[in-house]
């Protein structure tokens, strides 16, 4: 009785660990890995359907797929007031339903493209550029429009630029910023678009660098392009726009008393709209202006000041209170080793005033001539003929600096300067075809950064010399007003930004090289 037991036991174990085997089900190992994309069975209704009337398109696949980040990636054209719904969401499937929240528009033409949004579920391989056209009348539109959209003197990510179709009739500029276009289509990352489909007709076109996927541009946000002419289709077939970025709208950020004597104003877009008015009289008073803050230095005995502001068209009056802290002249010496780099000295409170014979220059123990300016930020330059491959000492003594409100150094300021030898530098040589009487200047990007800017010039060649070792970007800028300053363009003035030409290539800088370009 026991044997029968024991084989029973045995039996019954070894069918156990059968079954678990059985169960576990997983991915094979080895081989190689699939590369192949998901395909598309069928489409409910069919792509170039027309006289469509449903309320939901369904797609069918041959594998497990995911529509990933649709809000991004799914276009459709014309767009809807409200996004559709994708059932199931956040999920694989090897079928998808696209569930319209909105009445579509009759006798229009839709397509839906889906970009690079389809992947499959295991290897996330792409179906790209999947797309599906029909149409909600009996005919399907086929006219095309292709053209190339490029950011000018952009910095920040443009990895998501929409062209966009008004029809010209009830058309006004202020559209952009509360409608979405009538047609629309993405940018390739070489700023190559096509829109098709399109029906006959005069249109509008507007380019969005569209950061929060609306389809409608926000001033300060977006980078906006657009053409005066009028879009005629059939008709124009290849067209050119320009990007650029608009100053945010103007607002005022914020007014603080920064210590007794300090008052900082700061606003949102152009400080150069900004005026201010201080309605107490002010014995003393200096105003700097730093990107968008204004910093008003003022002296008066009153415990606070009274100001009006007007940026644009608000205003605001301000009463401030002075608070008792104060400050102590703090200064240092900025400087560089390129033959090119100012020597500045700056200071927490603006100086005003300098005692030269404080001031000590010296190179191999000698005295080196100099003489100092006072900047618009009321620091000093100092300036001096610096002769690469030498080692330069600057000495500012007790009493050398005043500020503005009477305070002197107290402290002895020192600093060593080197000016790396001539044979570390290389230099640029560029030369201009066709470009005779042009106002232009050279900017020169050193990882992305602007490390060397010309002045506005009108011949046909410019050297620039002291150039560190590096692969630079060429950005050449024509200068319509001649201000040595790029200007960017104003949508509603119509006005458009100033060209701009980077050549893909970078240039390669060598130390004691002389390099030579010609565009």
């Amino acid at each position: 009785m026991t044997g029968i037991f024991n084989k029973i036991l045995r039996y019954s174990f070894a069918l156990l660990i059968l079954l678990s085997a059985c169960a576990r089900i997983g991915r094979p190992t080895g081989g190689d890995k699939d590369t192949t994309p998901p395909r598309l069975l069928k489409s409910i209704p069919d792509t170039k359907t027309t006289n469509f009337n449903g309320k939901e398109i369904v797609l069918y696949f041959d594998e497990y797929v995911q529509i990933k980040n649709p809000t991004k990636n799914l276009l459709i054209s014309p767009p809807l007031q409200q996004s559709p719904v994708i059932v199931p969401a956040g999920i694989a499937s090897k079928s998808f339903k696209i569930k319209f929240q909105d009445s579509l528009q009759p006798n229009t033409t839709y397509l839906i493209n889906f970009g690079n949004s389809i992947v499959d579920f295991n290897e996330g391989n792409k179906l790209p550029n999947l797309q599906l056209v029909f149409s909600t009348g009996s005919v399907i539109d086929s006219l095309k429009l292709k053209g190339k959209i490029k950011p000018v003197h952009y910095n920040g990510k443009a990895d998501n630029i929409i062209v966009g179709l008004y029809p010209l009739e009830g058309f006004k500029d202020s559209l952009v910023f509360k409608q979405k276009p009538y047609y629309v289509t993405t940018a390739d990352k070489n700023g190559s678009f096509h829109l098709k489909y399109l029906r006959k007709g005069k249109y509008k076109i507007i380019g969005i660098i569209d950061q929060n996927n609306d389809y409608k541009y926000k001033q300060g946000e977006d980078a906006i392009g657009f053409l005066d002419k009028i879009i005629e289709i059939p008709g124009d077939t290849l067209i050119q726009i320009n990007l650029f970025q608009e100053p945010p709208r103007l607002n005022f950020e914020k007014t603080e008393q920064v210590n007794k004597n300090h008052l900082l104003i700061e606003v949102k877009g152009s400080i150069d709209s900004l005026q201010v008015q201080t309605l107490d009289s002010l014995p003393q008073e200096i105003r700097i202006i730093d990107g968008n803050q204004l910093h008003i230095w003022y002296d008066t005995p009153k415990d606070s000041i009274k100001l009006a502001l007007q940026l644009g068209s608000k205003t605001k009056k301000y009463i401030r209170k002075r608070t008792k802290k104060t400050d102590s002249l703090q200064a240092q010496i900025l400087a560089g080793s390129n033959p090119l780099d100012t020597l500045r000295i700056t200071a927490n409170i603006p100086l005003v005033n300098y005692d030269k014979t404080k001031i000590r220059l010296t190179t191999d123990s000698l005295p080196v001539p100099f003489n100092l300016q006072l900047t618009p930020r009321y620091s000093y330059q100092l300036d001096f003929d610096k002769i690469p491959g030498k080692n330069y000492k600057i000495e500012i003594l007790p009493g050398a600096l005043t500020d503005f409100l009477g305070h002197q150094l107290k402290d002895t300021l020192r600093a060593n300067v080197r000016i790396k030898p001539e044979e570390d530098f290389g230099k640029l040589i560029l030369n201009f075809k066709n470009h005779s009487g042009e106002k232009r200047f050279v900017e020169l990007l050193l990882n992305n950064n602007t490390y060397r800017k010309t002045k506005t010039f009108i011949s046909d060649s410019i050297t620039i010399p002291y150039l560190l070792p590096g692969k630079y970007k060429v950005r050449i800028v024509y200068d319509t007003n001649g201000n040595n300053h790029w200007d960017t363009g104003n949508y509603l003035q119509h006005r458009q930004p100033e060209e701009t030409f980077e050549p893909d290539k970078e240039i390669e800088i060598r130390p004691n090289w002389d390099i030579f370009q010609t565009y």
